[in-house]
């Protein structure tokens, strides 16, 4: 297996990661545009109801409970390097119908619902290929470097992309701002393109073993991995009721609290530099603390970054202690999941990376379509800030579940040798 890690170890200097590292870069600038320019086009442009949202959001976390085992089994049994380009170009053609469609006054909610489904589909296949790609382009010791790196990029650039979003819908309207999103996936299409690093030949399996006989082996091989299988719990618990609490913010944002697009913007883009902070300190925290402990302080403050956006009332000092809320919250997301998707890579058999992340995905997020449905009901039958209420006790959950398993005595140097 080639690496080309440059002397040092610097993973600036390594050609293909910095080729990888700037098509997430570009890709989620672009996502953070359409973040703030969907439910615009939906509340405002298109006024959409509670439920209809719920619909919209429910749209987009579907795929991973449809195709994430399918794509898993693609990843382990051909070629990534392909998915992850083809994916891009797929995402890219289905955001290009909606600006499309507004020039020519046909815009609709059905037509949002199918791009939201078909882009959703095509990003399970592309991430599921892109992550179970790493471990083969980077040896075991910098893959929390590098996770580290892409957590930061990532949201140094949803940040990016949550402020441009807010002052292209202001400056050219809510769809005709989803362009840059387009474009940010050609140009992800074409750095993903230029990794040269040769990918290890996929171990096809002996004799006549499918699709459904290895979907099978990665399900068995997750639920049976005394590391692996806690994680999965732990974050399907955690993944739940974010996605609960997601689908309400825009909405609650917009409406209850009189949010411009400017200001839903800016409170992303807010939000979004906390992930890059917790990317800046967890390679430090892990080398200091350990892993375990990394991830169960910040599942452990996850409820309490919910309390301002619950005693916030209009105005600015109202978004700034959201803002700061979810600066936090995505700081301690960002360093936790950084830290559990380090472990699962460096503990997982080679063989299986695409099917143990593929059947991870699928049960971690495999439950976001129904809190989706579940919020909107809850949001159109107790009200919006009732149903936050609850989605904020609800996040204390995912703690105990971690802290009950094995994963607490992990050793600190197995991802920070």
């Amino acid at each position: 297996m080639a690496h080309d890690t440059p002397a040092g170890g610097s993973l600036w200097r390594h050609r293909d990661f910095l080729h990888y590292w700037s098509a997430n870069a570009v890709d989620l600038v672009g996502s953070g545009v359409t973040q703030v320019a969907l439910p615009l086009i939906a509340v405002v442009t298109l006024h959409a109801s509670v439920w209809q949202v719920a619909l919209l959001s429910c749209a987009q976390k579907l795929p991973p409970l449809l195709v994430s085992l399918p794509a898993g089994a693609l990843a382990d049994r051909y070629r990534k390097h392909p998915v992850m380009v083809g994916a891009a170009l797929v995402s890219g053609a289905a955001f290009a119908t909606v600006p499309l469609a507004d020039a020519l006054g046909r815009l609709s909610l059905g037509q949002l619902y199918a791009v939201a489904l078909v882009s959703a589909t095509a990003e399970v296949f592309g991430s599921t290929a892109r992550i179970s790609f790493l471990p083969s382009l980077l040896p075991r010791r910098l893959l929390l470097e590098a996770n580290s790196k892409l957590g930061g990029v990532s949201s140094l650039a949803d940040s990016a992309g949550s402020q441009l979003g807010a002052a292209l819908v202001t400056a050219l309207g809510a769809a005709r701002s989803v362009c840059l999103d387009v474009a940010s996936f050609l140009a992800c299409a074409l750095l993903l393109a230029r990794i040269r690093n040769p990918e290890p030949a996929a171990a096809r399996p002996a004799g006549t073993t499918t699709f459904r006989a290895e979907i099978g082996e990665g399900l068995r091989y997750l639920w049976s991995h005394p590391t692996i299988r806690p994680l999965v719990l732990a974050g399907t618990a955690y993944v739940t009721v974010v996605a609960f609490l997601t689908t309400l913010w825009s909405v609650y944002l917009l409406r209850d609290l009189r949010y411009s697009g400017e200001a839903l913007g800016t409170t992303l883009g807010v939000a979004a530099l906390g992930g890059f902070c917790g990317a800046l300190v967890v390679r430090p925290l892990v080398a200091r603390y350990g892993p375990a402990r990394v991830m169960l302080t910040s599942l452990a403050l996850a409820p309490l970054t919910e309390v301002p956006l619950l005693l916030a009332a209009p105005g600015r000092a109202g978004q700034l202690a959201i803002g700061l809320g979810l600066f936090v919250q995505l700081g301690c997301a960002v360093a936790q999941g950084s830290t559990q998707r380090s472990i699962r890579q460096a503990v997982c058999d080679p063989a299986l990376q695409g099917r143990a992340f593929a059947t991870s995905r699928w049960v971690i997020y495999g439950s976001q379509p129904l809190a989706a449905l579940l919020a909107g009901a809850c949001g159109t039958w107790l009200g919006l800030w009732n149903a936050l209420a609850l989605g904020t006790l609800a996040l204390a959950v995912p703690f105990p579940v971690l802290f009950a398993s094995s994963v607490r005595t992990l050793r600190p140097d197995l991802v920070h040798p």
